[in-house]
């Protein structure tokens, strides 16, 4: 795992939503992960997840991208250095274990993040 990292649940509506998240990903030089519903469902493979039952990552960033934040994913995210949750649920569990959290849809507020960060960094937008 990288020491930058998206993570995908179940709220992005279904797999194929992923391309938003991996170019988000690919923006800031991260690697995806999954939680495990996402797993399950087969959106991506079981090696993305991350969980208790899974594998604990420690990247410097965590962005959780339409993410709950059960115990279990957080339990696996409990050693990252920052944590950014974006949820269209303002109670959303994962807002209580983030350091920076964005109530707003996925589908909008990730393309905005994407644009934001290729401006910063001065690659290609769009």
């Amino acid at each position: 795992m990288r020491a930058l990292v998206v993570g995908v649940g179940q709220g992005i509506g279904g797999p194929g939503n992923l391309d938003v998240v991996r170019e988000l990903a690919a923006a800031l030089g991260a690697s995806v992960a999954a939680t495990r519903g996402v797993a399950d469902l087969r959106w991506l493979p079981r090696q993305y997840q991350v969980g208790m039952t899974r594998r604990s990552i420690a990247p410097l960033l965590y962005i959780a991208v339409a993410i709950r934040g059960t115990v279990e994913h957080v339990a696996g995210i409990r050693h990252a250095g920052f944590v950014v949750a974006i949820n269209n649920d303002p109670k959303a569990p994962i807002f209580k274990h983030a350091d920076r959290c964005q109530v707003a849809d996925y589908a909008e507020a990730v393309p905005a993040l994407t644009a934001a960060v290729k401006r910063r960094l001065g690659t290609k937008v769009g």
